[in-house]
């Protein structure tokens, strides 16, 4: 996990630029919410990008 970087997790708040590590990727925030398994960042494009410095 790159520096920073946070495991993501489920019913935890995001805020926009949090980064989080996911499956082995990093990923940053693009949406304030509560996470859940649905809003995973593989899966909820609208609310994470995947991050590549």
């Amino acid at each position: 996990m790159a520096a920073g970087f946070s495991d993501w997790k489920v019913k935890k708040q995001y805020s926009a630029n949090d980064r989080v590590s996911y499956l082995g990727k990093e990923y940053r925030c693009l949406a304030t919410h509560t996470s859940n398994s649905a809003w995973n960042p593989k899966a909820a494009v609208t609310k994470w990008q995947e991050y590549k410095p």
